[in-house]
């Protein structure tokens, strides 16, 4: 939240020596590479995090938004479709959507998204 990304991946460093399968902890390093604009790092993580826990829509968005952010479109669909599955009453998971589908040209589906938004 201090946009503080050095500082918290050296503490994120430790606490992975003691909880390396922690999948919150993967998250956040992700999340931190993705700060840093490391963008395959951040998959990289978000991927182990999605591995550790293949239900956690937190993970699913953050590794849509990444791969939105790449302009990796099928990708962040995927897993914005997934996420939004898990947790239908989010409305910034829609919206992240409805931008994923707008780029691969599917207005209808896209158009239902930001109503849903």
């Amino acid at each position: 939240s201090h946009q503080d990304y050095d500082v918290a991946l050296s503490k994120y460093r430790i606490a992975a020596l003691n909880i390396p399968e922690s999948p919150p902890l993967w998250n956040n390093i992700a999340m931190c590479f993705f700060g840093k604009k490391k963008y395959v790092a951040a998959i990289s993580c978000l991927k182990r995090a999605n591995y550790l826990a293949p239900f956690d829509w937190k993970i699913l968005y953050n590794l849509g938004l990444v791969h939105l952010t790449m302009q990796q479109y099928a990708s962040a669909f995927h897993f914005l479709s997934a996420a939004v599955n898990l947790r239908p009453t989010k409305g910034h998971i829609f919206m992240l959507l409805a931008v994923t589908l707008t780029y691969l040209d599917d207005e209808e589906n896209a158009k239902q998204a930001y109503e849903q938004a």
